[in-house]
């Protein structure tokens, strides 16, 4: 047995679930590059898409990772 197959047997399923997620995530953020114009309170911005799908998805993890308590 290499380590591969030792990482990959640990993972439960909702391992496999968030990795799955974040893949989804990922080409649904890669296929949205077109320039796009936020508003948020007083802030305008131009930027691509992705910048700000990536934004929120990297914030939407941090509040689930230390939103919890560890067991």
């Amino acid at each position: 047995m290499n380590r591969a197959d030792g990482f990959f047997s640990r993972l439960t399923a909702k391992n496999w679930v968030a990795i799955l997620g974040a893949i989804a995530a990922l080409v649904f953020i890669l296929q949205n590059r077109q320039r796009v114009r936020i508003d948020l309170l007083f802030l305008n911005v131009n930027a691509p898409l992705w910048i700000f799908l990536g934004a929120v998805l990297l914030i939407g993890w941090l509040i689930g990772r230390f939103s919890f308590r560890r067991r």
